[in-house]
């Protein structure tokens, strides 16, 4: 078993397997914006389709368009995640989008830290030799923050649709900014206090090793050079502001390309903007993750190298 999770390590951690691994990443991005838009009404698709279709820009960027893209993409979020975020609804699916984003993340990392040592012999998969210790750590380090992070997002949201266009990049950040900083400060804390507390279970703790000291130590071993462990654990606390970027982000391109014509039509004759506008944005939002994982590939082996 080792030999096989070396192999796949090697695998993963070549050119090649990178490339492919770019290209799965998109794939998976694509079929869950096809996976979305199945379960939205045709008044949800119609709107998104009028604002991808229309060439001006400020169409979805004031309050008083019908087209308003933040209101559009807050029906898809509660569509995924329920209305009420008080609800088991809510927690059981976060809990699935965590478990999901969190390995998915891990495997997009791994890369990233491989690149970083320059040691392609670095065996990551080790960790899930262990399985239920790692999945409960998972859980524990990533559920809690990923709910908290869904419900701040779904605030910005409902603040986004209600104000003006200036505001939301403010915003966007800001949510961004806020998932980010609660996925460290809750994963750091909680073991710094696991760790206290083993010191005080297994034997006499060392009074110099106070929990400030704890916290710094597991700051330094999750997010340090040495093995930014908890690089794992981010994707799935911002998957949702990713997403509402990535949503943006493919969207203003495809009307960028319709202001300017640029390839919009051709685009539409092969994906049919007009009744499979999401699975359009998805393939567009799909193909700029990969490019910036292929990019986050090639940065960090220039910076493991030098």
């Amino acid at each position: 078993m080792p030999d096989a999770l070396t192999t796949i390590t090697k695998l993963i951690n070549s050119p090649p397997g990178q490339l492919v691994a770019g290209g799965i990443l998109a794939g998976i991005v694509w079929k869950f914006f096809e996976r979305v838009e199945s379960v939205l009404n045709e008044d949800t698709k119609l709107e998104i389709a009028r604002w991808l279709r229309l060439k001006s820009f400020e169409t979805g960027l004031r309050t008083d368009n019908s087209a308003n893209w933040p209101g559009t993409f807050l029906q898809i979020f509660n569509r995924v995640f329920g209305e009420r975020h008080l609800s088991w609804k809510c927690v059981w699916r976060t809990t699935v989008a965590s478990v999901f984003f969190g390995f998915l993340g891990a495997l997009v990392v791994v890369p990233f830290i491989m690149g970083w040592h320059g040691d392609p012999s670095l065996d990551v998969f080790a960790l899930y030799e262990y399985g239920p210790v790692v999945l409960i750590l998972a859980l524990t380090l990533s559920v809690l923050p990923d709910y908290l992070s869904l419900f701040e997002t779904r605030l910005i949201l409902n603040i986004m649709r209600g104000s003006t266009s200036f505001w939301w990049p403010v915003l966007m950040v800001l949510d961004l900014l806020f998932t980010i900083g609660t996925a460290i400060i809750w994963s750091t804390t909680f073991l710094a206090i696991v760790l206290q507390s083993i010191q005080y279970l297994v034997g006499e703790p060392d009074p110099e090793f106070t929990l400030v000291r704890s916290w710094q130590f597991v700051r330094i071993y999750l997010f340090g050079r040495e093995f930014p462990f908890g690089l794992m654990f981010i994707p799935s606390a911002i998957f949702t502001s990713i997403w509402l970027w990535l949503y943006a982000g493919s969207g203003f391109l495809l009307k960028f390309a319709r202001r300017f014509d640029i390839g919009f039509d051709w685009f539409n004759r092969k994906f049919d903007i007009e009744k499979k506008p999401l699975q359009s944005i998805g393939l567009v939002a799909g193909a700029l993750l990969a490019l910036v994982y292929w990019a986050v590939v090639i940065v960090s082996r220039i910076v493991g190298r030098s």
